[in-house]
């Protein structure tokens, strides 16, 4: 029977209102991360308005671990009992967390509000990259997980090039309020177009006791490069700014704006990873990402010249945002549909684990040397050391896909 359900998904072809529901939970995913990377945007007039320091903005970043936690209950939540209103409750979370940020005038509230920011935000992962991976099995899942990737991005890019700006003319306030309302929105669409659909738990689910241990061993195998994904990601938005602003005398919106570009060539690069993937193999797409992300690091440790800053930011982008949905695709190859809400809730567990720590350590650095641009080494460190790390791992010797065939 499982045989006969995956060539029949890998036959079926894509309908109008599978695109519907894909660009859906795709604007979920772009309010999710443009809501998180619009207080990271909004972190150079922060430090100035609260009196911040480095190492508080790393704590900030540790607040990631509430995301680790509540994303693998989620994950396991989702495979046990899968609702599509979970992505709504992570919206309106998200939506209540940057109003009550509205209200806070210090370090501790901020972080109170942080908190309850990364809970909202945990919701997102397990829910919507489970729902399309089990949607969209077969030939087309690559270029469905390019698209929810890309749209992400974008709602990254619209934050990181309007927030900053905004923050600057009319107060960080109003950055705020207009990413509670966005979130606000994507809770009505999701209610008003998707209704009560959902992939949901199959028979085989339900009759059979799902071993998390098992599903560690096998997503466990990427553990290395989702963990310096995830923290290249984060000190590259948290501490990226902050050195050209704090260091280099950069405006805060013109170096939101260098940072948005960067997002924006990773956005293109991610609509396009089903083609790319095809022709390089998604293995190598990770260790070429990485590479290229490690030069781009050591670039912004270097030089503050916009001439090689941005060009820097564009081939680090559109190089590191193409090992995302490669490494999700590469896992879930090697899970089943039943586990994929565990599996990608470990995913972002070993990715946000990673973060947080790393984010931390680099705010530890920064302060000891009085300058944020300290962070990048500390990242290329843990990043060569993941890489290599993955790069020696033995391939499979099968693919779960090839199994089933």
């Amino acid at each position: 029977m499982e045989i006969k359900l995956c060539m029949v998904a890998l036959h079926r072809p894509m309908i109008r209102s599978d695109r519907r529901l894909l660009y859906v939970i795709s604007y979920h995913h772009a309010c999710n991360d443009g809501t998180l990377i619009a207080l990271v945007a909004l972190l150079p007039i922060l430090v100035n308005e609260m009196s911040l320091s480095y190492s508080e903005v790393g704590i900030l970043g540790s607040g990631l671990m509430i995301t680790v936690v509540v994303q693998l209950l989620v994950g396991r939540m989702t495979d046990r009992l899968f609702s599509r209103y979970l992505l709504e409750i992570g919206a309106l979370l998200m939506a209540l967390s940057f109003m009550m940020i509205l209200l806070v005038s210090d370090f501790i509230g901020l972080f109170l509000a942080v908190i309850s920011m990364r809970i909202g935000a945990s919701f997102y992962h397990p829910v919507g990259i489970t729902w399309i991976t089990r949607e969209y099995a077969g030939p087309y899942l690559d270029t469905a997980l390019g698209v929810q990737s890309g749209i992400g991005n974008f709602g990254v890019i619209a934050s990181l090039a309007t927030s900053g700006f905004l923050g600057e003319a009319f107060g960080w306030k109003v950055p705020c309020v207009m990413w509670a309302v966005l979130n606000l929105a994507a809770v009505a669409l999701g209610v008003a177009t998707i209704g009560d659909n959902g992939p949901g738990p199959s028979k085989a689910i339900r009759s059979k006791q799902l071993s998390i241990k098992r599903t560690v061993s096998r997503v466990g195998w990427y553990a290395a490069p989702l963990a310096a994904g995830g923290a290249l990601y984060s000190v590259t938005t948290y501490y990226g700014p902050l050195n050209l602003t704090a260091v280099h005398g950069w405006g805060v919106g013109a170096a939101d704006l260098a940072f948005a570009i960067w997002l924006a060539v990773g956005t293109i690069s991610s609509y396009s990873f089903g083609k790319i993937s095809s022709r390089f193999g998604r293995r190598r797409i990770v260790i070429v990402g990485y590479i290229g992300s490690i030069i781009g690091l050591l670039a912004l440790f270097i030089t503050s010249e916009w001439y090689l800053v941005v060009p820097a930011l564009a081939v680090y982008g559109g190089l590191l945002f193409l090992t995302y949905p490669a490494l999700f695709a590469m896992v879930s190859d090697v899970t089943d549909g039943e586990e994929r809400g565990t599996a990608f809730g470990l995913v972002f567990a070993f990715q946000l684990g990673g973060s947080a720590a790393i984010v931390y350590l680099c705010g530890l650095v920064a302060d000891a040397y009085d300058n944020p641009s300290f962070a990048f080494p500390v990242a290329v460190i843990f990043t060569a050391a993941s890489l290599a790390v993955f790069a020696l791992q033995r391939r499979r010797v099968c693919e779960r896909s090839q199994v089933r065939m």
